[in-house]
């Protein structure tokens, strides 16, 4: 029979990207990760890890492996979930990874009702950044955390997860006060064309999926935008719009920065949401402390953004 924590060692490898960051995430060497591969590649009978490589990638029969290893897991933790459950009580340690712009306003209403009625769970909060927060699930660092899909930039889907849809959010684009009349952005304000912003400075991630919403929309308006200030931290964005740095794409559920006044402007054409959801690993639905989450959330998921409502992501 397999050595179900080599199987884990294999899939850090493949998430991680190498045997070294798997090593280092899991606070082993790298010889020890590395000898333990391949005693499972001495049991399986066959390479599972190109070494040939610079990044250490899996071979056909790893990657599979992998695939195995996330149903084997899932099962297991099923199996744990459903045995807590049994006992009825809801407790131990729920770790929730949040943006913290937003996610409070969202989340921590119902956590706090949580924690109040079962004093024996703890709950912890813990910044997580949009580009690893699914994989810190996937892998167990975190047991949920909220995230952001965009339809226009869809992303690979992470294997063994669960999406609770929460709300969408309105996507706008925010500029200085003097930038734009008084009217722009505000209650039955006429819309502004994309294009019409195509001179001016941006700020935006590239790398992040509202970066990526903003390339793309800024791409079928007809222009590649002047990207003065590299930032994924809205409200440091929104600051940087404020003053006159620089337009944004800012999601209507991140709250302004004191201070430093905006305008919002809905833009003509499809419009652009952000879903948000809570991400949690599939074998722990039945887990006593993620049901009652989950539970809490949809209770109150239609009040969590005034005039908008839960969606189901598109498939």
């Amino acid at each position: 029979m397999l050595d179900i924590r080599k199987l884990v060692l294999l899939r850090e490898v493949e998430a991680r990207g190498s045997i070294a960051a798997a090593a280092q995430a899991l606070n082993y060497t790298r010889s020890a990760v590395s000898q333990q591969l391949s005693a499972l590649e001495a049991e399986t009978g066959a390479a599972l890890v190109d070494r040939g490589s610079r990044r250490a990638g899996l071979t056909v029969v790893g990657r599979a492996l992998v695939e195995h290893t996330e149903r084997i897991l899932d099962g297991l933790e099923t199996a744990e979930s459903e045995l807590l459950a049994a006992t009825g009580r809801v407790h131990g340690e729920l770790r929730v990874g949040v943006p913290y712009h937003e996610g409070p306003a969202l989340l921590v209403p119902a956590l706090t009702r949580l924690r109040a009625a079962h004093p024996d769970l703890r709950i912890t909060l813990h910044r997580a950044a949009a580009s690893e927060s699914q994989q810190a699930v996937r892998l167990g660092r975190l047991d949920m955390v909220m995230a952001a899909q965009y339809d226009q930039v869809p992303e690979p889907r992470v294997p063994g997860l669960h999406e609770e849809p929460l709300a969408n959010d309105r996507v706008r684009l925010a500029v200085a006060p003097e930038d734009v009349s008084p009217t722009a952005g505000g209650s039955g304000a006429v819309e502004r064309e994309l294009g019409e912003f195509a001179d001016r400075s941006w700020i935006l991630d590239r790398d992040s999926g509202l970066g990526k919403l903003a390339l793309h929309a800024c791409a079928a308006a007809g222009f590649a935008p002047d990207v003065v200030a590299d930032t994924g931290d809205m409200q440091a964005a929104l600051g940087l719009v404020s003053l006159g740095w620089g337009v944004a794409l800012v999601p209507d559920l991140v709250p302004d920065r004191p201070g430093y006044p905006v305008r919002r402007i809905r833009l003509e054409g499809p419009e652009l949401i952000r879903r948000v959801s809570l991400v949690v690993r599939r074998g722990a639905l039945t887990r006593p402390a993620v049901a009652a989450v989950l539970s809490a959330l949809r209770e109150g998921a239609g009040g969590l953004v005034q005039g908008t409502t839960a969606q189901p992501r598109p498939k």
